[in-house]
């Protein structure tokens, strides 16, 4: 609403908040009037391993490239292998509906690739956070139609942001302190055609005519570009000069802000002063639809520190070394002469039998030599440095090893602590990242109980299950089973015809039809050859409240290998050690020896090891005429009487699993005693 006392309107205010935070980002991007902290582009240059030409001051363009390494080897320490989770209910939310909203997050995590997979999207957060200090990204729903107005997608998305088009308020310290927060883009009029992030329904943004007009009036007539803003750091270093954005004359695009505040979201155009959008916050408890990655805060500013910044000057001095060592090796190869008068100099040529002319041989000519002595104090010089370089990044806290002077080999207990020191550094990384997903898992959560079922007409939602522990889970839980009511049994009776497969209903049955014409299914049904199922999900599923527990350690390097080693430790144990299966047998416990057993052949990269195990065939007990019949799956109740004629004497009674006794064939009926 318009502040109607100071004639203030709510674009004034838009534009307001986009000039001062436009202000601040311009100054970490640049570097301006920012003393002794890094810049973004200057965190590029540096991640890019690229040097100036023409201000370095060496012939030699030498670039050890350490800031790339050590952040790479980092990111994919951390982040390898797709996230696992779970979900842990609390008000209003039970264990079951944890595992149904648990699936629909994994499936959701898989289909969210508009613009990468997830786990490339995360890889880009903490590279981003490593070079800049802290890394954003919006998480929103994303409805997407084609030309003929038919669904293509349907679900919560998260779009990394370029730091230069982040614009939070600056007077923030995190995200939930935050008032507002402006992302900035450059959208095609087709995107804002076609794309939603609020439910189902159509264009949501209004103005769009004068949208249009005004970009139709541009003189280079690709609409808005992105370099009166700021200009790729990337890719000038790329050697590309010129800024596509905003070039293409079909898909024009248009410079879109929206500012996300916990009531309303805003949508705004800054260069043609249109407000396109003005919308309730869609989501619960008012959250602003930003998560953020920061590993190291510092006073009270928004972002943390950039890892380049502490070695910013040891990666220029490591430069400065190599670049004048090979400089002053380069110089005595090709020393500069010093020549008298007499010297002919077109008869000045370095090679094997060359003949000079001069007039004096002894005093005309001699070669300069360089007093510098920086070649003799290379190895000594560039150690040191590497050693300080490394220890500041947290790489290798003892810089200089015990065994000999700035020598590489260090002794198994330097080692060990080397290995203490970086995994303590990576799960310290580990606790911010793991709050990061979690928010956005929980944003993601609070999309489906909003969107999922939006102008969805009372259909339910299918997705896919796979993994052998959530099949199972739900199988275990009933959800596929069938059951036959007692009106059922009855109808049986009187109706031959009738068979018990025709009367069965679903236990925890679903409406997959209208009303009108109701199709009844399970909620969770199995598909043997695709190996794996189908889950309906409800609205009802939905209900609740429910935290989300990430298990970052599992996306780690090394996460997968330690399941390994620990299934193949388990397995040993249970193969040859007989104390422990006494111990369980002592608490009523039973190992399930095969599907670990399973789990381990996996591991050695069997594929589907479930193919090579077969059930033994059920064998039928034998009754003898005068005795009690042999009770399934029990040993044989008289020893003294052996084996029948016809039956291998080596096959025990009852071996196998249990079967129904077979009534009135040699003997009284099952369970009856001699004599009754």
């Amino acid at each position: 609403m318009a502040n109607k006392s100071s004639g203030r309107t709510k674009l004034d205010e838009l534009l307001a908040h986009y000039a001062m935070a436009k202000e601040v980002t311009d100054q970490r991007r640049t570097g301006k009037n920012r003393i002794g902290s890094i810049s973004f582009d200057e965190a590029d240059e540096l991640f890019r391993s690229w040097l100036d030409e023409d201000k370095w001051p060496y012939d030699a363009l030498m670039f050890d490239p350490r800031v790339w390494t050590f952040i790479f080897e980092k990111t994919s320490r951390l982040i390898t292998n797709k996230l696992r989770g779970r979900l842990l209910p609390r008000e209003g939310g039970d264990v079951l509906a944890a595992h149904i909203n648990n699936e629909l997050l994994s499936f959701q995590w898989d289909q969210a690739n508009h613009g990468g997979t997830m786990l490339g999207k995360w890889a880009l957060m903490d590279i981003n956070t490593r070079k800049y200090g802290a890394s954003f990204a919006v998480c929103k729903w994303r409805n997407e139609k084609n030309a003929k107005g038919e669904t293509i997608f349907n679900g919560p998305e998260m779009r990394v942001l370029n730091n230069r088009d982040c614009l939070p308020d600056p007077s923030a310290t995190s995200i939930e302190t935050a008032n507002w927060f402006q992302t900035r883009e450059y959208i095609t009029i087709q995107d804002l055609e076609r794309v939603n992030d609020m439910a189902k329904a159509g264009p949501i943004y209004k103005n769009l005519d004068v949208i249009k007009e005004a970009i139709g009036n541009n003189s280079l007539g690709g609409g808005d570009t992105r370099d009166v803003e700021w200009q790729s750091r990337n890719r000038r270093i790329s050697g590309l000069t010129s800024e596509p954005v905003g070039r293409d004359e079909v898909f024009k695009t248009v410079e879109v802000v929206n500012e996300y505040r916990r009531d309303k979201w805003y949508t705004f155009s800054p260069r043609h002063g249109v407000l396109m959008r003005e919308a309730d916050n869609p989501y619960e408890n008012n959250e602003i639809p930003i998560t953020m990655i920061r590993y190291y805060q510092i006073d009270d500013d928004l972002y943390g520190q950039s890892e380049i910044e502490p070695v910013k000057s040891l990666q220029k001095a490591i430069n400065a070394v190599l670049c004048q060592y090979i400089d002053e090796i380069n110089q005595k190869l090709h020393s500069p002469v010093a020549i008298g008068p007499g010297v002919r100099q077109k008869t000045l040529e370095w090679g094997k039998g060359a003949r000079w002319i001069m007039q004096n041989p002894m005093t005309d000519f001699r070669l300069v030599e360089s007093r510098s002595n920086a070649a003799a104090f290379f190895n000594n010089t560039y150690s040191v440095l590497i050693a300080a370089y490394m220890s500041a990044i947290g790489e290798s806290s003892l810089g200089v090893t015990n065994i000999g002077k700035y020598q590489q080999d260090k002794t198994a207990t330097e080692v060990r602590q080397l290995t203490q020191q970086r995994n303590a550094r990576d799960s310290f990384n580990q606790i911010f990242l793991a709050e990061a997903i979690q928010r956005q898992m929980r944003l993601w959560h609070n999309m489906n109980q909003k969107m999922l079922f939006a102008d969805n007409k009372g259909k339910n939602h299918i997705i896919r299950v796979v993994g052998k522990d959530a099949i199972r889970y739900f199988q275990e839980a009933g959800l596929s089973d069938y059951y036959l009511p007692d009106e059922a049994m009855q109808l049986m009776v009187g109706n031959q015809d009738m068979t018990q497969a025709n009367l069965e209903i679903p236990k925890h049955a679903v409406n997959m039809g209208t009303e009108e014409s109701p199709d009844m299914v399970p909620k969770f049904q199995m598909q043997p050859k695709d190996n794996m199922g189908k889950l309906v999900i409800t609205q009802q599923d939905l209900d609740g409240t429910f935290d989300f527990i990430a298990d970052v350690e599992s996306m780690a390097l090394m996460s997968m290998e330690n399941e390994k080693e620990g299934r193949k430790a388990a397995v040993t144990a249970l193969s040859t050690n007989p104390n422990i299966q006494q111990l369980l047998a002592a608490e009523r416990v039973k190992p399930k020896f095969k599907e670990l057993f399973v789990a381990w052949l996996e591991d050695t990269g069997f594929k589907d090891a479930e193919k090579f195990f077969e059930n033994i065939p059920e064998q039928l007990p034998t009754n003898i005429p005068g005795q009690p019949p042999a009770v399934p799956g029990s040993e044989n109740p008289n020893p003294e009487i052996s084996s029948p004629v016809g039956r291998p004497p080596d096959v025990p009674r009852g071996f196998g699993s249990q079967s129904t006794p077979i009534i009135g064939q040699g003997g009284p009926e099952y369970g009856s005693q001699p004599g009754t």
